[in-house]
């Protein structure tokens, strides 16, 4: 699969999940709006629920990954691409334009510079490109993430927004990140001196500017355009 393949292969998965999401937006701010629960697992709830809603030939595989949601599915280009897809669901309350993002949630070799210090930031993603499974099957990766915007309202969450982003797969590391200067990532959350793992955070205009097709931010409720 060339790069231009696998772009076009990204954006019809990552369209199908965007659909998904905004066909559910109504749901999950009503969910938001009455659970007690942590953001977080709200978030997650209403992210599974929208993307099972999903219309899409499945693979009967397993697969094995730390993120919230994981599909094997068939995507026709026309011919028929063996995905898998790997989707995240972030709750943030403030921060918007960023998602912090794990290794294992991206293929991608992590550069960037600290724009703080000026230090250089480098870690290698632990998600594969591809992933065989069972049948002998070679199911393409694609890393999705949605990321739950909301306020705190007493005991309750009101979702003010829904900012999904397709994370570029390894394979195309030079359109998206060649070196830390040019780059779609930020300094991340993770504390190196209390030994924590390294994590980063995702930068969504500096992804847009890359192409534009791989953020939407989805409205919800009364904010909806």
């Amino acid at each position: 699969m060339t790069p231009d393949e696998l772009e076009l292969l990204e954006h019809a998965v990552f369209e199908t999940v965007v659909q998904a999401l905004i066909d559910y937006r109504d749901v999950a701010a009503d969910v938001f709006g009455k659970e007690v629960d942590e953001a977080k697992d709200i978030a997650e709830d209403v992210m599974r629920e929208a993307v099972e809603t999903m219309g899409v030939s499945a693979i009967h595989s397993r697969l094995y990954g730390k993120v919230d949601y994981k599909k094997a599915m068939y995507v026709f280009l026309p011919q028929a691409r063996p995905v898998a897809l790997f989707l995240d669901a972030k709750t943030e309350k403030d921060s918007p334009n960023v998602a912090r993002v794990q290794m294992s949630q991206t293929s991608m070799r992590v550069q960037y510079v600290n724009s703080k210090t000026g230090e250089v930031g480098i870690g290698r993603g632990t998600l594969p490109a591809t992933v065989e499974d069972g049948e002998g099957r070679t199911l393409q990766v694609v890393s999705v993430i949605a990321k739950y915007v909301y306020r705190k309202l007493n005991a309750h969450h009101e979702l003010r927004r829904i900012v999904a982003a397709c994370i570029p797969n390894g394979r195309l590391q030079d359109r998206y990140n060649p070196t830390p200067e040019d780059t779609i990532w930020q300094v991340g959350p993770d504390a190196p001196s209390l030994d924590e793992d390294f994590r980063a955070r995702l930068n969504f205009d500096r992804l847009r500017s890359k192409a534009d097709w791989r953020v939407r931010d989805i409205s919800v409720g009364q904010l909806r355009a």
